[in-house]
């Protein structure tokens, strides 16, 4: 695994090129300063694993574009700030940064939708281009964040795929099962707007994800005994969701159906727990997390050959997103002859995105418009299945449920 120091060194070793290159020799070519992503994300905390496999990804996307000159003959260089996974800590170390340094041409802000949140304005003030993988609706606000995209299919897209699962299930009680927080939030009023008319009857139930044991909560939440759950968590909280389900009387009888961030948490769900706690589990996923080659892309391939040189991944969908957002706006910038934060967001919506060239949503098209922040996906961008054991951080083609 690359360290986190090595990744500094890379940022500082780049800085200083740029420095000893500004007078020119006779004879010879200037060197451009480089392209400097500032990514502020949980290095540690318990979105650690996360943004372990998503700086291994974008390690990836920079070698590939440094290899080919950078963006525009300018180097990426990247430099990693740790918020410890906390929206607090990011505004600290964020204004920090920003306050001393050179400015940064893109910021990845956090791997959830709460750091996003918090470091956004900030972002927005300082006239600096950022991204994420955050799926919070909230983050869909061009006028407030008109220098921001995401690297996620937000919720809705996935809550579509779980609304045709419970309808097809003739599911009538379905409880959602959500963090106290502004993600909850997302997920509960896309719950509401998907199942409005359909007959199901929806039962809110809240934990917080700060907390180890939501066995009580858990608990609280089948207590009505609903035909089916619907959770939605981030990170460590997943297992621990599966966890409680599995302490709980009965909890594995009832179907329990995962958001996209539930299949994407670390190690898979199927790690390190008994088989029984995955009876009757299901998960919204990206095209990429699912081993179906007839599915994925041709790119995926080549990407995933490179991936195994950290090691066998424990998850696809962290290293695969990571990739995407720098390729992203490597393309943009090169689509908009230009650098410029508000240039790169506009040749994003303008760019007729190929099949392909997202690996994350496999063969799925991708069309940004200025409108949203989250880009609209084609059918069979996404996948529902039975959760079960991994291998290459891959879940088998078992058990596939593609609306």
């Amino acid at each position: 695994m690359k360290s986190v120091k090595k990744f500094a060194i890379i940022a500082a070793f780049a800085v200083a090129l740029t420095a000893c290159s500004t007078t020119p020799t006779p004879g010879k070519t200037v060197e451009k300063p480089p392209f400097n992503i500032l990514w502020v994300s949980g290095v540690t905390g318990a979105l650690a694993s996360n943004t372990e496999g998503e700086k291994e990804g974008a390690q990836i996307a920079i070698d590939e574009v440094n290899a080919k000159g950078g963006i525009l003959g300018r180097k990426i260089a990247l430099e990693i700030v740790d918020d410890k996974s906390n929206p607090t800590e990011a505004v600290t170390v964020l204004q920090k940064r920003l306050a001393a340094g050179t400015k940064p041409d893109l910021i990845r802000v956090g791997n959830s939708s709460p750091e996003a949140l918090a470091m956004l304005p900030i972002v927005t003030r300082a006239g600096i281009a950022s991204y994420t993988v955050g799926g919070a609706a909230l983050l869909d606000d061009p006028k407030a964040y008109p220098l921001f995209k995401t690297v996620s299919s937000g919720f809705t897209p996935g809550a579509d795929i779980i609304e045709k699962y419970v309808l097809k299930m003739k599911y009538k009680h379905l409880v959602v099962f959500i963090q106290q927080d502004a993600a909850g939030d997302s997920e509960l009023a896309s719950a509401k707007l998907a199942y409005a008319g359909t007959g199901v009857t929806l039962e809110e139930a809240r934990y917080n994800a700060a907390d180890v044991d939501l066995s009580v909560p858990f608990q609280r939440a089948i207590r009505n005994n609903p035909d089916a759950i619907y959770a939605a968590c981030i990170g460590a909280t997943c297992p621990r969701i599966v966890l409680a389900r599995g302490s709980s009387v009965g909890g594995t009888d009832i179907p329990m159906i995962g958001s996209i961030a539930m299949s994407s948490s670390p190690g898979g769900l199927a790690a390190g727990v008994p088989p029984e706690l995955i009876k009757n589990l299901f998960a919204v996923s990206y095209t990429s997390s699912v081993n179906r080659p007839s599915a994925q892309s041709p790119q995926f391939a080549a990407f995933y050959k490179k991936l195994l040189k950290y090691g066998t991944p424990a998850l696809i969908p962290n290293p695969v997103t990571g990739y995407d957002g720098i390729k992203m706006f490597a393309a943009a910038a090169e689509h908009a002859k230009s650098t410029d934060g508000a240039k790169m967001i506009a040749a994003i919506d303008d760019i007729k995105w190929k099949p392909g060239d997202f690996i994350t949503w496999g063969k799925g098209t991708v069309d940004y418009t200025a409108k949203s922040t989250f880009p609209k996906l084609s059918d069979g961008s996404l996948v529902m299945f039975g959760i079960a054991p991994q291998k290459g951080g891959l879940y088998p083609p078992d058990n596939i449920f593609i609306p």
